[in-house]
């Protein structure tokens, strides 16, 4: 096991954000992002075991079908509406040019995961403590994305065999993926319905900043 501290170089928080800068101010956030390091140690496993399931603050993937932070924080921002932990008109102008940055790194195809991590940093530093405790205590698996995609109207309900569930849910997160792959099921086919999350979250925030 070995220790890896890169420099912090993270770029600022921001605090407010004009109209017509925003574009500007989403590229600031990409290109800085590029030569973002770690801000905590990180660890290099050489053994070949799983590394560890992700944390940020209360939040963490450490439970059976747990979505990823990131979808947690998208999927838990449209379900704090209509409850008093809901973003307020001035964290949600702060939170869009952070979301827009999202959507680009994550749709390049070519951003590192520190990249990932230093911009979900920023969006959980723009919400409050309770807002995230409140989006952790959800805990939002990939059945609650699954029925929030139905409710929207770009997925259907499907039904497997009982047998088929039973043993699937015997095997492990990494042994279902695998198995997924040997029944030919496209792992990576939610993609395109997570950018479908991001874009309602961002014009949920444009909506509320207006």
């Amino acid at each position: 096991m070995a220790i890896i501290i890169t420099r912090n170089v993270c770029m600022p928080s921001f605090i407010r954000f004009k109209n017509g800068q925003s574009r500007v101010i989403i590229l600031l956030i990409v290109l800085g992002l590029a030569a973002c390091g770690e801000t905590t140690a990180t660890q290099v496993d050489n053994s070949g075991e799983s590394a560890a399931p992700a944390t940020a603050g209360p939040l963490t993937e450490a439970y059976d079908e747990a979505l990823t932070i990131k979808n947690q924080l998208l999927l838990g921002t449209l379900r704090l509406e209509d409850t008093p932990e809901a973003v307020t008109p001035e964290q949600a102008a702060q939170l869009v040019p952070l979301w827009m940055a999202m959507k680009s790194l994550t749709t390049s195809g070519a951003a590192a995961d520190e990249e990932i991590t230093a911009l979900q940093n920023q969006i959980i530093d723009m919400m409050t403590p309770e807002q995230v405790e409140a989006i952790a205590a959800m805990q939002l698996t990939q059945a609650d994305s699954q029925a929030y995609y139905i409710e929207i109207g770009i997925s259907t309900p499907s039904t497997p065999s009982p047998d088929a569930t039973d043993s699937m849910s015997s095997l492990s997160k990494e042994d279902r993926q695998a198995t997924k792959v040997a029944l030919g099921t496209p792992v990576g086919a939610s993609s395109g319905k997570s950018v479908v999350l991001l874009d309602n979250v961002i014009e949920l925030l444009q909506d509320k900043a207006a």
